[in-house]
């Protein structure tokens, strides 16, 4: 049996991930490839969605920490 890929979202220079006919997609990243079943794949799709929340929230804090630091000293 023939497994036909199409290829759901690529970025030229780094990876792809792409849906086979076989049920499984193909998460293709430098130095490492990743074959997920529907259910992992959208598992792993809200992983990567809840990190980047997390990440911008990070950012937020940390710029408020560190403008909260600064003092404006006048002659």
């Amino acid at each position: 049996m023939k497994h036909e890929q199409t290829t759901l979202a690529s970025c030229e220079g780094f990876g792809s991930i792409s849906s086979c006919s076989c049920g499984l997609y193909h998460i293709h990243l430098p130095g490492i490839s990743v074959h997920l079943r529907e259910k992992g794949f959208d598992r792993l799709v809200k992983m990567i969605f809840q990190a980047k929340e997390n990440q911008d929230s990070y950012r937020i804090t940390d710029a408020k920490l560190k403008k909260s630091h600064l003092k404006i000293v006048t002659n």
